[in-house]
Parts: C-alpha cells; structure tokens; sequence
C-alpha cells in the first residue's frame, strides 16, 4: 500500500476511536480506580522480542526527540516493560504496546485477550488499528495500543504513525502539566483592567517588572527547589502586520537587555520557527539565554502575533532559571499558561 493510503488510514481509524476516547482527564476519572503514579515523562512499552527488535529505533526516534534548552532535554524517556511483571506496571501515566493479531506470542495474547473483541473487525477490515485509551487501569493514565493483522503491517504502522504517536502522547504531557497548574488559585479578570488582554495566572506569579510606558510587565513564580518562572506580555501598536522572525528576534532582545538586567542570547543558541499559540499564529522563537554581568544562564521561549482587530503586536516571552535541573516541564508550565491570554476587543 502507497504511503499516503497508509496515513490516510491511520487518521481515520485514530478519529473513529477518538469518538469513544475523550481526552479531558476530568470527563474520565473513575473514583474506583486508583491514580497513575510515576514520572510523566516516561512511556513502557510493551512488545514481544522480534517486534522490539525492529521498532525500538522508531519509537525511541518518536518519542525521545528533544527540545533546545541549555542542554537537549527529551520529552519522553522510552523504557521496554516486560509483560510478566504487568502486574507493577499497568498503573504508571504512560504505556505503549505494539502487538499484531497473527502471532500466539505474550503480548500478542495478552492484547487479543482484553481488547480482542472490540477490534477483531476493524482489524479485519483495514489490517490495521490505532487505539489510544485514557484512564485504561488507573486515573491520569495514556495507554496507546498500535495493532496489526501482520507483524509487518505493525511494522509499518509504527513507522508511520510516528509524528501521530508523538504528538498523542506530547498533548497527554500537556493536559497534565495544564490540569497541575490551574488546580491553584488565579487571578480575578479585574487584576487585569489596565490592560488590553488578560490570562489564567496562577496566585504563585506575582508582578515582576511593569512599566506602563512601554507596555510591558513580566511575572515570576519561584519555590524552592524549583525553577525560577518568568512570563511577560509586551505589545505594541501597529497600523499593519510586520510581526516576523526579525522583529521577534530583535524585540526579544531589546525587552530582555532592558527588563532582565542585560539577559541576551547568541545565534547560534536560538531556533524559530512559524508557530500557533491558542488561536494565534505567529512565530516561535526558543533557545537559550545567558546574563555576563552575573554569569548565569537559561532557557526561553518567545511568542509573537499580530492582532489585526486591534492593531496591535503582541510578544510574550517565557524564561527559566535552574541551574540544578532539567527545564523542559517549567517551559511548557508556562507556555499552557501563555495559551489562555484573551485580547479585549
């Protein structure tokens, strides 16, 4: 079969079984089942020798793929489970299983036999499945299983299912993140009145910096044993859209010079790239950022768009200090955060 008619099977099968997977954690909590426990970012995978064999590099390539901060931090870490010890592994947050329906093998069975039903006709009839369920054994938990009528059509399903299996499991990684961060208290709208947009904050970001005159003002959030949180909105009024990689690059550090005490960033330190946040499109700029005047040094994200309904240029930036630990989880902290701003019309 010809690769496009491959992945046009795929989304189809995945939006039939997203008909009956809502992927709202709090649609699904079952008060019978205990909650997922272990690190969010590791995903077990369950797959009989010969499969494994022939998958790990894919699946690794999937899901360990990496994002630019002051070192290259995976999303995911991928660990092999063995079936025989299902038994304390069935309520971690994330598990992977890669079976086929022809062989008599562990995993095999084992998938045959709880989901075997329930599939055996789509199986039948497309020779292949993609069924991702929430909360499968325990609350606040991804499974995806990946099925074939073949081991070589499971094969090829992994291998083209690849960016699909990423970004199912990167939006889990998301929803958790989001559903930890706004289980705290946050600001009234009217914290906002003076300004021309608000957002969901979290009471831990207090005002950092805000100047009026260059409508500007930045937001920390810091505990102990924590990474340092920054999140600043600056806008600027513009009659049309000229909001691009260089004005981005350049306001960035102009505002960051100017607001974080000489903070900058090196070309060769930063990537950009067109980028969606919420329901603005514009452009992504990411990387790192360093300060010499104190010798330090972190990682940032920045956002920009243009706002045609109100002339207006936005760019919100968020940044992380810590210099003892990974800070991929603080960046997406604040980057759910970021998603919620509203402009005032």
């Amino acid at each position: 079969m010809k690769k496009t008619g491959w992945l046009l099977m795929c989304v189809l099968l995945l939006a039939a079984c997203g008909k009956n997977n809502d992927n709202s954690q709090k649609s699904r909590l079952d008060s019978h089942k205990p909650m997922s426990w272990g690190h969010k970012q590791d995903v077990y995978v369950f797959a009989d020798d010969n499969v494994w064999k022939y998958a790990e590099h894919y699946i690794r390539a999937t899901l360990e793929r990496t994002e630019f901060t002051t070192m290259n931090e995976a999303y995911f870490e991928v660990k092999r489970a063995p079936l025989q010890e299902m038994e304390s592994f069935y309520k971690f947050n994330n598990l992977l299983f890669l079976s086929d329906m022809e062989n008599d093998s562990p995993v095999n069975n084992y998938v045959k036999k709880i989901m075997g039903e329930a599939i055996s006709e789509d199986i039948k009839k497309n020779s292949i499945g993609v069924y991702p369920q929430n909360n499968l054994w325990a609350n606040d938990q991804f499974v995806l299983f990946l099925v074939g009528d073949t081991e070589r059509h499971l094969l090829e399903l992994n291998i083209e299912m690849q960016e699909r299996t990423f970004q199912l499991f990167r939006q889990r990684l998301y929803d958790r993140i989001s559903e930890q961060v706004f289980k705290s208290r946050t600001y009234d709208p009217s914290f906002f009145s003076t300004f021309g947009w608000e957002l969901n904050l979290p009471k831990s970001y207090v005002v950092y910096k805000h100047n009026p005159a260059d409508n500007f003002v930045s937001f920390i959030a810091r505990l102990r044993d924590k990474p340092d949180r920054y999140l600043s909105v600056y806008t600027e009024p513009m009659e049309s859209d000229r909001v691009d990689d260089k004005w981005l690059k350049e306001k960035r550090a102009e505002l960051a010079w100017k607001y974080y005490d000489e903070d900058e960033f090196l070309d060769r330190d930063i990537r950009w790239q067109r980028y969606e946040l919420g329901s603005f499109s514009g452009w992504k700029l990411a990387g790192r950022w360093q300060n010499k005047k104190y010798a330090v040094g972190g990682a940032f994200q920045s956002f920009a768009f243009y706002d045609a309904d109100t002339q207006t240029a936005y760019l919100i930036d968020n940044s992380v200090y810590f210099p003892d630990g990974y800070k991929l989880a603080a960046l997406i902290e604040t980057e759910v955060i970021s998603r919620t701003l509203k402009i005032k019309k």
